[in-house]
């Protein structure tokens, strides 16, 4: 059976993989003077990163109540001491690069970039300087971004749709197409039958005209015959 907090694990070390590249991608927006494609670029980095941080956060949590109900009870689930001491360090190294990266997010942007970085001082503090996990901006993008992920699901759904269609037109017109074919099969041999008969019955009409001629020239010779008689009788009498 697969231990739950390494499947997890695996997850957290993917997605913190994921968090690393979005956080060197921002440092190198964040030190420069940005266009305005470049600030667009920055701010969905920004969100992002955030989200990514975040989600690390709550798996990591999941793990840390894995291991203190594991603590209790080590025997139980199999573990050694050593296993869960190294799961909590585990636990602990990646809660502390992840306060690190969200540290460096909330450092003051420098005069030029100030106005420009304001999204990313509003995530955590608000005009009278409380904390505040999320800001108003933040979750406008991740509404649009939510929205756009259902568009492209719905977009999905219509091209299933419509595949699924065309399946059901292309068996229909399969199932056509061979009744087609039997049909065809079948007229092919009514016309072999068909060119049979015809081929005896012609043998048959042939047969019967030869035996007509036959008769016919026996007919004409005997007549021929009486004629050439009866013209001797009348010449010599």
């Amino acid at each position: 059976m697969t231990d739950p907090f390494l499947v997890v694990q695996e997850d957290v070390v993917s997605a913190f993989e994921q968090a690393k590249t979005l956080f060197a991608s921002w440092k190198g927006l964040h030190r420069k003077k940005r266009s305005p494609q470049e600030e667009n670029e920055f701010q969905f980095v920004t969100d992002e990163l955030y989200s990514t941080l975040k989600s690390i956060d709550n798996d990591l949590e999941d793990l840390q109540e894995t291991v203190d109900i594991a603590r209790s009870a080590p025997a139980e689930y199999g573990l050694s001491p050593a296993q869960i001491s190294e799961r909590h360090n585990f636990i602990a190294g990646k809660k502390r690069a992840i306060e690190d990266m969200r540290n460096f997010l909330n450092q003051p942007s420098n005069p030029q970039q100030q106005s420009a970085d304001t999204s990313i001082r509003h995530h955590h503090t608000d005009g009278r300087g409380s904390h505040r996990p999320h800001n108003v901006e933040f979750e406008g993008h991740q509404q649009q971004h939510q929205v756009m992920i259902q568009q492209q699901d719905e977009q999905f759904d219509a091209m299933l749709d419509t595949v699924r269609n065309l399946h059901g037109i292309a068996s229909t017109m399969n199932t056509e197409l061979d009744d087609q074919a039997i049909l065809l099969d079948e007229v092919g041999s009514i016309v072999d039958r068909t060119q049979a008969k015809l081929s005896s019955a012609r043998k048959k009409v042939d047969k019967f005209l030869r035996d007509n001629n036959s008769r016919s020239i026996c007919i004409v010779l005997s007549l021929f015959a009486a004629i050439l008689v009866l013209l001797l009788l009348i010449i010599f009498t």
